[in-house]
């Protein structure tokens, strides 16, 4: 990877995506919007965040399947970095994202009760869009998934192998 980008950039442009999505769903978490409603609150948050961090802007738009699993596959791993600054992990964010998603969310489980807690129910809700609309897309949501892990995990890596030169 080694791009210089550190994790703080990256849950900061998870955080432009959660801003566009939060403009955009309705004002109470449950229930959740209709999937037709997830996947168009998932693309606008991933497109939101492509508009802050692609300079061609063919590359911001998502319109088919490789620009889904490309953008929202991004997201997604910027998803996890911005959990590693509320200290909940991709499995606790994809675990209250699935159910979210499940057919009857009429209630937060306890997982979904923990992303509350530690103030990320939103991304959790955003994650759940994401899925959704990458789904929507064709993509191989499980492939994309555990991309974005691979992704998270070697970033934070190299961040940590450069602190520990630096120290």
């Amino acid at each position: 990877m080694s791009d210089d980008v550190t994790g703080a950039q990256r849950a900061a442009w998870a955080t432009i995506a959660l801003d566009a999505y939060t403009t955009e769903a309705p004002e109470h978490l449950l229930p959740l919007p209709a999937a037709p409603e997830r996947v168009r609150l998932g693309v606008a948050a991933a497109e939101a965040m492509a508009r802050a961090t692609r300079y061609n802007p063919a590359d911001r738009a998502v319109t088919d399947t490789a620009s889904a699993y490309e953008t929202i596959g991004d997201l997604v791993a910027y998803v996890f970095h911005l959990g590693d600054h509320h200290q909940v992990t991709p499995d606790q964010l994809i675990r209250a994202a699935d159910e979210m998603r499940s057919p009857y969310p009429k209630s937060l489980d306890a997982v979904c009760l923990a992303a509350a807690a530690a103030d990320v129910d939103r991304v959790a809700a955003m994650l759940a869009a994401l899925i959704e609309a990458a789904e929507s897309f064709g993509c191989d949501v499980p492939a994309l998934v555990a991309d974005a892990r691979e992704q998270h995990a070697e970033a934070n890596a190299e961040e940590e192998e450069t602190r520990q030169m630096t120290a």
